[in-house]
């Protein structure tokens, strides 16, 4: 059966922002448990979408994880690192390659504050969370 759809729609905010931040460490969707550390987990928390204007403002968490062992000090470097990559983004709005290649573009970048210490499941591991609204303008997609 063949139906019509809207032929645009915004591309994958967790997919962007993984990417983003690939450069900087490993960084996922998911997080295996034993995947090594430092690691970057980006997580879609909401999204507010007008379809009448052509855009998205979604809001990720990224939880910047360490290992315990390393302390808090090391944490907190990385953490901050994670924060001022994503700044980067937010005041530059470079376009981000994503894994099939194509380009995204991002509308802005809002940040919620500083990342804040979240605790984990595994106390062996260090977590600082920060959030982050992004604006996504609609492009044409390639799926049916």
């Amino acid at each position: 059966m063949t139906v019509e759809l809207l032929e645009e729609g915004v591309d994958d905010v967790e997919e962007i922002v993984v990417a983003w931040l690939q450069p900087l460490r490993r960084t996922a969707q998911t997080r295996r448990s034993g995947d090594p550390l430092p690691f970057t987990l980006v997580s879609h928390v909401a999204s507010e979408e007008c379809a009448d204007e052509f855009y998205t403002d979604e809001l990720v968490s990224v939880h910047t994880m360490t290992d315990k062992a390393l302390g808090v000090d090391n944490a907190k470097e990385e953490a901050d690192a994670t924060h001022r990559r994503m700044l980067l983004l937010g005041r530059y709005l470079e376009p981000v390659v994503l894994t099939d290649g194509r380009t995204a573009t991002i509308d802005y970048v809002h940040s919620a504050g500083r990342p804040l210490w979240v605790p984990y499941g595994d106390d062996q591991i260090l977590r600082k969370v920060g959030r982050y609204k992004i604006g996504l303008s609609y492009v044409t997609t390639t799926g049916s």
